[in-house]
């Protein structure tokens, strides 16, 4: 390196450089940037699918979720508990970001049958880096989880299933539960996460006995408005 910037300044003095040409218009955008708010990069009500609507009062919607300094460590992704899989703060949880904002989305129910649908949007930032070996860790958690049983307060037990599926640029976490013996159905909780640059992008359920397309739907949408956002 050192011989290439002597190089370098020897050339410059037995001649100029000629200038670069001036680009017209806003300088292009980094694909690893992110808005200069991250809560920018959320959807808006402008921005939803036809039948969603943001759903503000949701516990989770409006504030970082990001552990606090001083907070005690948690197990890592690697070694949580497999029953914290679908849990909707899994992810800060067990891989803590710097920053992390949220806002909630619902579906009404559509006809007697429906039940609705209700879930959240996520935008996680972590240091450089970092958000690949997070989502190469959710993938571990998902195969090392591929089957286990959970125990319910009144110790009966339900059978769960983890897998971690990449779709295009994403990954799809499902987690299919059912109920203990001698009940009927199950139930489903997935999460679509996208990494761009150090921002990971998720849409998660609430767990459903009715699984849908309203993830992926939400999902497209999501990533759409936050690379039309990024700067």
């Amino acid at each position: 390196m050192a011989a290439a910037v002597a190089a370098v300044l020897v050339g410059g003095a037995a001649c100029t450089a000629a200038p670069e040409p001036k680009q017209d218009g806003p300088a292009p955008k980094r694909a690893d940037s992110a808005p200069a708010r991250l809560r920018d990069g959320l959807l808006t009500a402008d921005r939803l699918p036809p039948g969603f609507t943001l759903n503000t009062s949701a516990t989770e919607s409006t504030t970082t979720r990001a552990p606090r300094a001083g907070a005690a460590a948690a197990e890592p992704l690697e070694s949580m508990s497999c029953s914290e899989l679908g849990v909707s703060s899994f992810l800060t949880t067990h891989a803590p970001p710097l920053e992390d904002v949220a806002v909630g989305l619902e579906r009404t129910p559509v006809g007697a049958e429906d039940l609705g649908w209700g879930g959240q949007q996520a935008l996680d930032r972590y240091p450089a880096g970092q958000a690949a070996a997070v989502l190469d860790a959710v993938r571990l958690a998902a195969g090392r989880c591929a089957s286990f049983s959970t125990t319910l307060i009144d110790g009966s037990q339900i059978q769960e299933f983890a897998t971690a599926t990449q779709v295009g640029d994403s990954l799809r976490l499902r987690v299919t539960s059912t109920g203990p013996s001698g009940s009927t159905g199950e139930w489903v909780d997935e999460t679509a996460f996208l990494r761009v640059g150090d921002v990971i992008l998720s849409v998660q359920e609430v767990v459903t006995d009715q699984p849908g397309t309203e993830v992926q739907t939400l999902f497209a949408a999501a990533e759409a408005t936050y690379r039309e956002r990024l700067h």
